[in-house]
């Protein structure tokens, strides 16, 4: 399965753009998507994507004993969960952990046993 990520850029460098017909940048600053069409300055605006949410969340006891946290929600699109260890590097859904309703599960996956208490995730669905 492939995954698109679009590039990623502050207003102040999105502004300086002109975007090829097709190409799609996000700006971290406004967090939102801009497409281009060859003309426009800094794009047109897209949107954040449907249903874009982020929970930061900081590992307790309970959660490492559980292997698992609770999402704020759950996500329309289970697989398109991303997940990144502040300080690590980003996991790998499926198999790093797995998402069932609103619950993210580690348990018998990648970061079984790596993960620490007071350990900050941030996780984007």
């Amino acid at each position: 399965m492939a995954v698109f990520k679009a590039p990623r850029l502050t207003e102040v460098q999105r502004m300086g753009l002109v975007l090829d017909a097709s190409e799609v940048v996000y700006d971290t600053t406004v967090k939102s998507f801009f497409g281009g069409d060859g003309v426009t300055l800094g794009g047109f605006p897209i949107g954040k994507g449907i249903g874009t949410n982020v929970d930061n969340v900081t590992l307790t006891q309970e959660n490492l004993d559980d292997k698992k946290v609770l999402l704020s929600s759950s996500p329309a699109v289970p697989g398109a969960v991303t997940l990144l260890p502040i300080g690590g590097i980003p996991q790998v859904n499926g198999i790093d952990f797995e998402v069932v309703g609103n619950e993210l599960s580690w348990d018998g996956l990648g970061l079984d046993n790596f993960l620490e208490l007071g350990e900050q995730l941030i996780i984007q669905y």
